[in-house]
């Protein structure tokens, strides 16, 4: 009996001690499971508050938020940020709200991405256009298409035509090759000289040849480039006076807006066929856009003489800003230089403008009507830049210029900046030149948020009369030119003075 209790007995605690050591197994299993649990909320936690830090550096550092907005900013992303951390690393009674905050954090993670998309290109852009561009200029040689030269060796012992050309380019051909250098008075001359067999080669700027272009038929067909010669344009005076009453700091300044011929980098000097001075009052929240002829006869400030106004941008935009300075009798602290390239770019990017016309005219393969004109960045261009069909020639010009930019400014305040703003910041790369600095242009971005104001643009443009007159650019030949209207000039003056002084 004794033995078979004794059996029994131990039965038993076999029973017994495997159900307890399955148990115990379950325990240690779903205890480890836990764990494992806790350590992949810790690391969620971890990753979460990794990715709030870069989110806040990547908004501070663009430098465009009010202080206010940054110690709200600053102050909200804190606690956030802790209560979902806390949320999703503390060991709760169910998982249910570990799995909330994670959800939470995954969502905000999102955000945090796609608002970082904006603050880095942002940032890029911003980086990008403050860097101070050297202005460059290419010189050729040309010669005919269909003659016996095709390198600049096959020039030595010649004589080589030219006018107007920089000392260090002289220079740099005559280290290449042995030649004569012979100057003329006119550009027109030596390029009809060529053409004509007369001369050889020619030796011009990229400026230069794309004038000849324009005024000596086929010009550009019956000529060849053997040789181009880079040089870098020299800054003689500065544009800005950061001394001057009217800065972007005290809120009252005017930006001179020079729209270039060229299709090229926006480092190449060129023709400023669009030329507008935006004076800009920020305590009164006005802007008057004044816009200049391209053909308007006036005095180069460094070389005292005659020219278009268009020609003052083929020797930089300092000598473009202050002939205007002179011609204005202001102070332009600050310049915004875009090329044609520039307006291609932004008008299609943007999905097109709604342009105003006020007539139907054909130009470049496109037709305009009289009214209201959706059109892509290449219809753009051609509308703002055509004159001649038009009885008001260069007058209605800058008016069409005026309407394109009303249009862009309209698009870009729409929706369509939001999907859009990244790949607009990216056009304007490499097209765009200011001497804005990054402080500067901050301020005002944190002016705007800060006081979101209602902008009141009002637009005024100096007229002429159209003449025939020779300019210091090309020398005796006579160029259509326009003759300032003194009347609308001195009232120009009046207005822009009237903006600055409120």
């Amino acid at each position: 009996m004794a033995g078979r209790h004794s059996k029994a007995h131990d039965e038993d605690y076999r029973i017994n001690n495997k159900s307890y050591n399955k148990s115990s197994k379950r325990k240690n299993g779903e205890r480890k499971k836990s764990g494992q649990s806790d350590l992949i909320f810790i690391l969620f936690a971890v990753i979460y508050i990794l990715a709030t830090i870069l989110f806040y550096i990547s908004v501070v550092r663009m430098g465009l938020l009010p202080d206010l907005y940054i110690t709200i900013f600053s102050v909200a992303e804190l606690i956030f940020t802790l209560a979902i951390a806390v949320g999703l690393a503390k060991r709760h009674k169910t998982y249910k709200l570990n799995v909330f905050c994670l959800i939470i954090a995954l969502l905000i993670s999102g955000v945090y991405i796609w608002v970082m998309n904006y603050t880095n290109a942002t940032t890029k852009f911003i980086d990008t256009i403050f860097t101070e561009m050297e202005e460059t200029e290419d010189y050729y040689i040309v010669v005919r298409k269909n003659g016996e030269y095709s390198k600049i060796e096959d020039l030595k012992n010649k004589d080589i035509y030219l006018f107007q050309v920089e000392e260090d380019i002289k220079t740099q051909i005559g280290s290449k090759v042995n030649i004569t250098l012979r100057v003329s008075k006119s550009l027109n001359e030596i390029g009809n000289n060529l053409l004509n067999k007369k001369i050889d080669a020619i030796l011009v700027s990229s400026v230069q040849y794309d004038m000849l272009s324009e005024e000596i038929e086929k010009f550009k067909d019956d000529s060849k480039i053997i040789y181009t010669a880079n040089h870098k344009i020299a800054k003689t005076e500065e544009v800005k006076s950061d001394n001057s009453e009217y800065t972007l700091k005290n809120g009252v300044f005017n930006v001179y807006i020079s729209g270039i011929d060229t299709s090229g980098k926006i480092s190449n000097v060129s023709r400023s066929d669009a030329n507008i001075i935006a004076t800009i009052n920020m305590k009164t929240h006005e802007v008057l856009l004044t816009s200049i002829p391209r053909d308007y006869y006036v005095t180069l400030h460094s070389k005292k003489a005659k020219d278009k106004l268009t020609h003052s941008g083929n020797y930089g935009i300092s000598e473009t800003v202050t002939t205007v300075e002179d011609l204005m009798d202001i102070d332009i602290n600050y310049y915004v230089r875009v090329n044609f390239t520039t307006v291609i770019k932004l008008v299609d990017t943007l999905g097109g403008i709604d342009v105003h016309s006020d007539y139907a005219f054909s130009r470049g393969g496109y037709s305009f009507k009289k009214g209201t004109n959706h059109l892509n960045g290449d219809a753009a261009l051609v509308f703002s830049r055509e004159r001649k069909l038009f009885a008001g020639g260069d007058n209605q010009r800058v008016k069409n210029q005026q309407y394109v930019i009303q249009a862009i400014i309209k698009k870009a305040q729409s929706s369509a900046i939001l999907t859009k703003y990244t790949s607009i910041l990216k056009t304007l790369e490499g097209c765009f030149q200011t001497n804005v600095n990054q402080s500067e242009i901050s301020s005002l971005v944190k002016m705007q948020l800060k006081d979101m104001p209602s902008w009141k643009v009002k637009t005024n443009s100096l007229s002429g009369t159209g003449a025939y007159k020779t300019t210091y650019s090309m020398g005796n030949v006579k160029l259509y030119v326009m003759i300032p209207n003194e009347t609308s000039v001195e009232q120009a003056k009046k207005q822009i003075k009237e903006v600055m002084d409120k």
